[in-house]
């Protein structure tokens, strides 16, 4: 019954038919109501997830207790991988079982992106070097399709600390897209500044929309202090810079822009990104 009631019938039998060929106690275990509720909605909706249940046997052990956290293992990069993906499945099964809400179901994800950068900070063993989240990461509304946004402020030789900015985003890579974009001057700026670095450049050179890219820049790995130090600085500039008519004016065309395309594509009444 429950699976003819699925969004999926026939691939939620096929792959339920290839989880009991592999655990014979399968089929017993999903006497149990919340148990079989939660494989059913993830096995109906996500291809992926099903691939992680087919060929992960602890990955079904996650749905046993919704209530309970996944430990993120970053005892190297491949328990990381593993243990985010038994994360995603539980985040996956609350929100499809109606346990989270948008709201929560967003800040799960972004939760678990900033416990994968922190994995990736501490394999790379670079004590000097903060990952500050941006974008809908850093407003705790990732969504399952988004990369993560991140910049770094590292305290010392940025030049040394290049390389170890790089193995965060090569570790955390292996289970987000990361993009760190976002940054001063962007892929042609440098990947690491210092906190006097990055004052500097909001004086001088920043554009409007960077300030406004300021307002969702939160601490996502590495240490506190530095953390701290980057955010304070970041919201009193962001907050005390003067916005001249040129400023408002370039603002109110990057959103006449956006709205064209949206409206260009017909989706005025369901794309959110850009509303």
């Amino acid at each position: 019954t429950a699976v003819n009631r699925s969004a999926a019938p026939a691939a939620v039998r096929r792959a339920l038919d290839r989880l009991a060929g592999r655990d014979a106690e399968l089929p017993a275990a999903l006497e149990d109501d919340g148990r079989r509720a939660a494989l059913v909605a993830v096995l109906a909706a996500s291809s992926a997830l099903t691939r992680l249940l087919e060929n992960d046997t602890d990955a079904v052990a996650v749905l046993d207790d919704l209530d309970r956290q996944v430990a993120i293992d970053h005892s190297d990069a491949t328990a990381l991988a593993a243990t985010k993906e038994r994360a995603l499945l539980r985040i996956a099964a609350r929100d499809l079982t109606g346990l989270d809400d948008l709201t929560a179901t967003g800040a799960s994800l972004a939760a678990l992106a900033r416990d994968v950068l922190h994995g990736a900070w501490v394999l790379a063993g670079e004590p000097s070097l903060a990952v500050i989240g941006m974008g809908k990461l850093g407003g705790d509304e990732l969504n399952y399709s988004s990369d993560i946004d991140v910049m770094f402020v590292g305290d010392g030789d940025v030049g040394r600390l290049a390389r170890p900015a790089a193995e965060i985003m090569r570790i955390a890579g292996g289970c987000f897209r990361v993009d760190a974009n976002l940054r001063p001057e962007g892929r042609n700026g440098p990947l690491v500044r210092t906190l006097a670095s990055f004052e500097a450049y909001w004086e001088r050179w920043a554009e409007p929309w960077e300030f406004q890219a300021l307002l969702k820049a939160r601490p996502a790995a590495g240490p506190a202090e530095l953390s701290q130090a980057f955010l304070t600085a970041s919201q009193e500039r962001l907050w005390s810079h003067p916005l001249g008519v040129d400023d408002l004016r370039q603002i109110r065309a990057m959103k006449s822009r956006t709205e064209q395309e949206v409206a260009r594509q017909g989706l005025s009444e369901r794309e959110l990104k850009r509303a």
